[in-house]
């Protein structure tokens, strides 16, 4: 089901004249889609450049959880960088696709992976936490097993996108003076609706739902939990606090992403169902407005660390003040050499 086909299947008669339709349609909202996808790729591009910088340069942040969430910006940074502006100027170049036949396949496999990448990741960090609060003395997942577990979610990825990057099809047109890439599934169409449906289940409902349940137990856990009388250490209280906080981040990444991606699922399954369902004159705006919803999903996730993450913002001061102590001392550099240069 490919996320980059703005228009509705139409009959042969009707094709020319609705193309001019949809393209004047498209001119129209230039104005707005180009500000709010420029917004997009600009705020997912550095904040998720700045999270992972963060988590690299900090030592108290090389932890499991962390490790995951790197591997979250990675894949949002990823998105952002090789699909949200390739899938504009493709929707907006009159000649279609210009970029040739190597970046034609390259982005329509990553458009899919970063999407997948992202949920299946999210899915570990919950099981992670699950243990960590439900089965605190299980053994804990490790650095070499959280290697591992990203490398397996990246390759679980590629292998679910292989499917659809095997229809997707670089075709010229010269007469036309147009370029495709899209993904065909000639007289497949049943193929088509079972790829389309199972990875819906196996990409979003079945790990969302995991998610949520990981959760809801991890809530009963912590409200069960009997805190000892006045005589509680402080470095106790403040270590609840923390986990605290660190549930609600986690549980607001995986409620944004959800939230992010549900229109536009729920806009290709009536699509599939019965396309007249969707109104004609409304059909690419829809489709354009869930799919900018979905790529956002990409920027929220460093503005909720750097709210709840207290060790998040500690380490981002520091990095802050490094750069502005190096800052002075240059200058006062600068300064004596013009002091001994003058005098």
């Amino acid at each position: 089901d490919s996320q980059n086909d703005f228009s509705p299947p139409q009959k042969t008669g009707e094709k020319r004249f609705v193309g001019k339709i949809w393209q004047s349609l498209i001119d129209g909202l230039k104005p707005l889609l180009l500000p709010g996808y420029a917004l997009l790729v600009m705020v997912g591009l550095l904040g998720n450049s700045l999270l992972l910088h963060v988590i690299c340069r900090s030592r108290k942040m090389h932890g499991v959880t962390n490790f995951l969430i790197a591997n979250l910006a990675l894949a949002d940074l990823l998105m952002c960088a090789a699909c949200v502006p390739f899938t504009l100027a493709y929707v907006f170049n009159p000649r279609g696709w210009v970029f040739g036949s190597f970046l034609c396949y390259f982005v329509f496999l990553m458009q899919p992976v970063t999407v997948y990448v992202s949920v299946f990741t999210l899915t570990a960090i919950a099981v992670d936490r699950y243990y960590a609060t439900v089965h605190p003395l299980k053994k804990r997942l490790s650095m070499g097993g959280c290697w591992q577990v990203v490398a397996g979610v990246w390759l679980l990825s590629g292998a679910l996108a292989a499917p659809a990057l095997a229809h997707t099809y670089h075709v010229e047109l010269p007469d036309a003076r147009l370029t495709i890439c899209e993904e065909f599934w000639v007289k497949r169409e049943r193929e088509r609706l079972a790829y389309a449906y199972s990875t819906l289940i196996i990409t979003y409902i079945l790990p969302v739902s995991a998610v949520a349940l990981s959760y809801l137990r991890i809530t009963i856990k912590l409200r069960g939990r009997v805190l000892p009388g006045t005589g509680i250490h402080n470095q106790e209280r403040w270590e609840r606090v923390r986990r605290k906080k660190i549930f609600r981040l986690l549980v607001l990444l995986v409620t944004v992403f959800g939230a992010c991606w549900l229109p536009l699922h729920l806009f290709n399954i009536v699509r599939d169902v019965d396309i007249n369902l969707i109104s004609k004159d409304y059909f690419n705006l829809l489709q354009l407005l869930c799919h900018w919803l979905a790529m956002s999903s990409a920027c929220y996730n460093p503005f909720l660390y750097a709210w709840l993450h207290d060790r998040f913002r500690a380490e981002l001061l520091k990095i802050n003040c490094r750069a502005r102590g190096r800052e002075q001392i240059a200058e006062l550099d600068v300064n004596k050499d013009y002091y001994y240069l003058v005098h």
